[in-house]
């Protein structure tokens, strides 16, 4: 029992969410704990779960194993494979829920807005056996794909997670433009890519009290609010270059929003009608006005002038790809897509014990180093420290209990190495203040 007191202090870090009986009562609720857990508890099992993911180690016998160093017993693996049922699916889901629930920190930025929410999506490709549970995309080479989509909203401002959903790939983001508007609050702004264009769900977010952005669709009808006619874009840019006008969007739904265009460097206007060319769906088709619209950044938000100017806009909608550079830090470092060759049960437990993880990383590990840096120039970078907690999780669990050794290291290692010619994400939140 002596080896394990010394992770103890980093494991009790990490889950200081579930003080006292919390754990404990969600897997009861949930039914994956029926008594006193006499081998197996909820906590350990859980912090198991992690490591494993972190170490790639998929194997029921290494999960096994690893619940066995932590709890200073032997534990077979037909143990384990006895307690990944249903019920255990159901335990994460509400561990998770509560997970996000709870403030951990506040932010240190103000903001004219409660919350700067992005949403967006990545996929995992799965065993093909389960492609009837999480059908993939069709085409005339593979039709028994299986793919998992993972969609999320993650607060720019707290740094955290606000939303997980877990769906097939088939699952179209229009509809889950809809599906997240509970989660949605009055002050919010909703920044969205246009996989996300819904008329009708901007609509909700307008009348929540809430904002949205995003870029505009090619072929949505835009008119003048005054008199109803409808509104030639192209030739409006033409004319002028720049615009930030009022206008009514859709021929049924006449949403009445703002439209800003910022013409883009020539270079990047053409990578653009370049990659639309050469997409594989052919129902775009686009036209001559299509790309020649490409040459312009155009969005379109329920923000009024005095509260965001179109440099603001432009610098704000750049700040979403910080959910590109977590997904990438997902499967990069912690080898999120690297999932089982197992049942949908336990895949699925998979990845809700991850998302827990990566929750408790950002709020915990994330946040720790990155707020006790603000006086430092350098600032942490999130891949880099990711990057760093996959490969000396040894020297953490050992560690912890003298934190100013793994201080001196992500400060040195994991910070941004200072551009000239670009700012780092935290350079850009700064502006935001």
């Amino acid at each position: 029992m002596k080896k394990i007191l010394k992770i103890e202090p980093f494991i009790e870090k990490f889950t200081m969410l579930f003080k006292g009986d919390t754990l404990t009562q969600l897997s009861i609720e949930s039914g994956f704990v029926k008594r006193k857990p006499r081998k197996i508890d909820p906590r350990s099992f859980l912090l198991a779960f992690f490591i494993t993911a972190i170490q790639r180690a998929r194997s029921l016998d290494a999960l096994a194993t690893t619940l066995g160093i932590l709890k200073g017993i032997t534990i077979s693996k037909q143990a384990i494979d006895q307690r990944i049922k249903e019920p255990l699916g159901k335990f994460l889901e509400s561990t998770l829920a509560f997970t996000i629930a709870r403030k951990i920190n506040t932010s240190t930025l103000t903001s004219k807005f409660k919350r700067i929410l992005v949403q967006d999506s990545s996929s995992i490709r799965l065993p093909s056996h389960l492609s009837g549970e999480f059908p993939g995309s069709k085409n005339g080479l593979q039709c028994d794909s299986a793919i998992m989509k993972i969609t999320v909203l993650f607060d720019l401002l707290k740094e955290q997670f606000s939303f997980f959903s877990i769906t097939p790939f088939t699952t179209n983001d229009q509809s889950m433009a809809t599906s997240i508007l509970d989660y949605i609050k009055e002050g919010d702004l909703l920044i969205r890519d246009l996989g996300y264009f819904v008329l009708t769900s901007f609509t909700s977010i307008a009348q929540k009290g809430a904002f949205f952005m995003s870029r505009f669709r090619h072929g949505v009808v835009i008119a003048d609010p005054k008199t109803g006619k409808r509104l030639n874009l192209l030739k409006m840019l033409k004319k002028q270059n720049n615009l930030d006008i009022t206008v009514l969007l859709g021929k049924k739904e006449q949403l009445t929003a703002r439209l800003i265009a910022i013409p883009v460097e020539p270079a990047l206007a053409n990578e653009r009608r370049r990659k639309l060319k050469k997409n594989r769906d052919r129902r775009l088709n686009p036209s001559k006005e299509h790309l020649a619209l490409l040459g312009w950044n155009i969005f379109v938000l329920n923000v009024d002038e005095q509260t965001l100017t179109p440099e603001d806009i432009a610098r704000l909608y750049g700040i979403r790809w910080r959910i590109e550079i977590i997904f990438k830090a997902w499967k990069s470092n912690f080898s999120f897509a690297d999932v089982p060759e197992a049942s949908a049960v336990r895949i699925r437990a998979y990845v809700l014990a991850f998302l827990i993880f990566i929750t408790l990383f950002h709020t915990i590990i994330y946040k720790t180093y990155a707020l006790n840096n603000q006086t430092n120039e350098k600032h942490i970078s999130l891949f880099k420290l990711s990057k760093f907690f996959k490969e000396q999780l040894w020297a953490i669990f050992i560690f912890w209990a003298q934190r100013h050794l793994l201080a001196d290291q992500i400060y040195y290692h994991c910070t941004y190495e200072k551009r000239s010619d670009r700012l780092n994400h935290s350079q850009k939140m700064d502006m935001l203040s």
